[in-house]
């Protein structure tokens, strides 16, 4: 029997932190990663870091990888990969990707029909050979409006 109150709050602690454990490992895995289907204007610049995608079991589709600019640029509102369906969002969605490029912030905004479009800040195009999709992530569901 417990002698203090502390003596019980570090047994509860410990008791809290076995039951974490086996939740956790009583979670689903996560789900492959899957290729990103790329359009003409998007291509594979590293074989060891090809553009995938997945969506988890919390309803957020996860990218990884890179997509490459055969061109060296960067063009505003260029369809680069189209997803396939049942991994379109509810809503359009918005996210940054980090890239090569000196100037200018990249997008990809990804509408409710699966296409994934690259916007360039300020519109036009940009010089870039690559951009990276390592931790861009977004919700499928329709959030709030649901």
């Amino acid at each position: 029997m417990p002698d203090t109150i502390a003596e019980l709050a570090l047994r509860l602690a410990s008791l809290e932190r076995r039951v974490t454990v086996l939740e956790r490992a009583r979670r689903a895995p996560y789900p492959p990663w899957r290729d990103l289907p790329l359009t003409g204007d998007g291509a594979v610049p590293d074989t060891t870091q090809p553009p995938q995608f997945r969506a988890n079991s919390w309803d957020t589709l996860e990218f990884s990888g890179r997509i490459g600019f055969p061109k060296g640029r960067a063009v505003d509102k260029a369809v680069v990969a189209l997803l396939p369906e049942g991994f379109w969002p509810a809503i359009p969605r918005t996210v940054p990707v980090a890239s090569d490029a000196a100037r200018g912030e990249l997008n990809l905004d990804i509408d409710t029909k699966g296409w994934v479009v690259l916007r360039v800040q300020d519109g036009g195009s940009v010089k870039t050979s690559w951009l990276s999709l390592d931790s861009v992530s977004c919700r499928i569901d329709g959030g709030d409006e649901d």
